[in-house]
């Protein structure tokens, strides 16, 4: 029998109302994630990555932002449906979210233990002396050095890379079964970034948590993730494990993507890095057929005029290209 995903969003439609036109931040996407799993949401900056995290979290501000359609399933109770009353006992808990800059996420006139105590006494009814200790334990868990003196500081007395532990603790506080990841290691050098994608990698097993990764970079996904989840434009372009995706991308969108990075002892300095050429299109004035259309070095007559059906391969991924409708 096979396991029920964790979360399941079916064809989400998140949009905004902006000067009298639609915005469709998020049009018709749909995943699953399986409890446990690591699940890569990749794509330029735009694309709708942390709009698809806040619909998940309950947080788009309606108006001037609307749920035009669809589901998402979690733990097989529709979050879309729920009252906010509801979401705010899962928001937290059941599904906790780190945010991509940890000097504007965390409150400076506040300790970092205040913050991490106060997500445990919202939804956990424990003593001062337990939420404490709860405080240290996580810190501890993250790797925070001497965690006792730790959570009396204050966010600026603190590293970027240990405010990111802060952050990392303060979402896993009251154990939660999913985690969503936004950006989590933009701010960080390279040697913090391996350190706390690390950490990541070894709280999931540890705890069985499951994350939904958002990053713009192939490289950290590839080091993350068991699916990946390709957006362009609001849509999933390509949805694949991230052994076939690195290895046989399909979408053209995809395969411009990974062959634009540079491969360590591959690329000469004389050798040109690949580009996709074009730009992303604006929301406001989006093309019509296929959203890469006027990018794509594959392009068709039909891709100009009508949308393309995601079809499901051989290999179970799923591409949104009439290359293999």
């Amino acid at each position: 029998m096979l396991e029920r995903p964790l979360l399941e969003m079916r064809n989400l439609k998140t949009y905004f109302k902006v000067r009298g036109n639609i915005l469709k931040a998020v049009d018709d996407v749909s995943f699953t994630l399986a409890p446990g799993e690591t699940l890569g949401l990749v794509g330029e900056s735009g694309c709708g990555k942390s709009v698809t995290a806040a619909t998940i979290m309950g947080l788009i501000p309606i108006p001037p932002g609307m749920i035009a359609g669809g589901e998402i399933y979690f733990n097989g109770v529709d979050l879309l449906k729920l009252p906010e009353s509801r979401m705010r006992k899962i928001r937290g808990c059941d599904i906790s979210m780190i945010f991509q800059e940890p000097m504007t996420s965390l409150n400076p006139v506040f300790t970092v233990g205040d913050q991490v105590g106060e997500v445990i006494e919202l939804h956990e009814k424990l003593s001062r002396s337990e939420i404490r200790r709860r405080i240290i334990d996580a810190f501890r868990l993250v790797g925070i050095p001497a965690p006792e003196k730790r959570l009396d500081d204050y966010p600026h007395q603190m590293s970027g890379g240990m405010r990111q532990r802060v952050m990392i603790a303060m979402a896993l506080a009251c154990n939660p079964r999913m985690m969503i990841a936004d950006e989590p290691t933009t701010a960080l050098d390279v040697t913090i970034q391996a350190q706390i994608l690390e950490l990541m990698n070894d709280l999931k097993r540890k705890t069985g948590t499951a994350i939904l990764f958002i990053t713009h970079d192939l490289g950290v996904i590839a080091e993350m993730a068991q699916k990946v989840a390709v957006m362009y434009a609001g849509k999933v372009m390509e949805l694949a494990t991230a052994a076939d995706l690195y290895t046989e991308p399909k979408h053209p969108y995809t395969v411009g993507l990974l062959s634009s990075i540079p491969v360590l002892g591959k690329t000469s300095k004389k050798q040109r890095l690949s580009t996709i050429r074009g730009v992303v299109p604006s929301l406001f004035s989006l093309p019509p057929g296929c959203l890469f259309s006027d990018r794509c070095p594959e392009t068709r007559e039909i891709c100009q005029n009508e949308d393309p059906p995601m079809t499901t391969l051989a290999d179970k991924r799923l591409v949104r290209c009439f290359n293999y409708a």
